[in-house]
């Protein structure tokens, strides 16, 4: 079975054509707003060890609306009948779900990458500056895996979209299904993150210092804090956008035997319309 990068831009094409307003609807209300909120009530640069614990649980709740987000997303990408609540309401019941399957695949990465950073000698103090090259290769290496890992996991959010699988299952079905497919995955990942970086780096980059000049430098609350951080969300949300539709169009390919229905139904009709 082939994945065909080609025909997933086409069918995402058709996608946003048919339900891009409900997409980005989705998005902009589970997504941007609880991101900017974040962003400006505590900017990434300035937040620390004496951030008060609040931030830290704004920031969970953002990142489960984002996931939510994406479920919804993906149950339109892939061409469901549904409407924007009856998408959200499923994205709610399965979030949890793909939050375990994420907990389950990250955390033990993540250990193993802090022990093995502290057995090869890097301390709390350690910069990437001063780094031992025995650390520096360490850590590498363990970055490659989590990069595999994370591509072979690519199918996970439409999964938790499409079926009723627990967290377990979907790990198993995911790595079953991108078998085989981790060139190709990785070429669009490191495409969409050429994108990104363009959007965000340069394009966010200069909105950014535009902002700062006419509305001066950005404290925790203050108008440049959430004008920037609005610029940053809505770019970072067109490149995930982007990305989770295609995946999603990938994973229907895969599902399918390469096989996709180009076809999708409006959002606003469901399957008793």
């Amino acid at each position: 079975m082939k994945l065909s990068i080609g025909q997933a831009w086409d069918d995402t094409k058709a996608v946003f054509r048919a339900d891009g307003g409900a997409i980005f609807a989705i998005a902009l209300a589970l997504t941007v707003l609880p991101g900017a909120i974040l962003e400006t009530a505590a900017p990434s640069g300035m937040r620390n060890t004496d951030t008060h614990w609040s931030i830290a649980l704004l920031g969970f709740v953002a990142a489960l609306l984002s996931l939510t987000s994406q479920i919804a997303v993906s149950r339109i990408a892939l061409g469901h009948p549904t409407t924007v609540g009856g998408a959200l309401a499923l994205a709610f019941r399965r979030v949890l779900a793909l939050l375990g399957a994420l907990v389950l695949a990250i955390v033990p990465l993540a250990l193993v990458l802090a022990a093995l950073s502290l057995s090869l000698g890097a301390t709390p103090t350690t910069t990437p500056a001063n780094l031992p090259p025995s650390v520096l290769a360490g850590l590498l290496l363990a970055l490659l895996v989590l990069l595999f890992v994370l591509i072979r996991l690519m199918f996970l959010t439409p999964l938790a979209a499409d079926t009723d699988l627990g967290p377990v299952a979907l790990l198993k079905r995911t790595w079953q299904m991108t078998r085989g497919h981790f060139l190709k995955l990785f070429g669009l990942v490191v495409i969409l993150m050429l994108v990104g970086l363009l959007l965000l780096g340069a394009l966010g980059g200069a909105l950014s210092a535009v902002i700062i000049l006419a509305f001066g430098t950005i404290e925790p609350g203050n108008l440049s804090a959430l004008l920037v951080a609005l610029v940053q969300q809505l770019l970072a949300v067109l490149v995930s956008v982007l990305f989770i539709v295609v995946t999603c169009r990938l994973y229907l390919q895969a599902s399918r035997g390469g096989e996709a229905n180009v076809s999708v139904p409006h959002a606003g009709h469901s399957d008793d319309d």
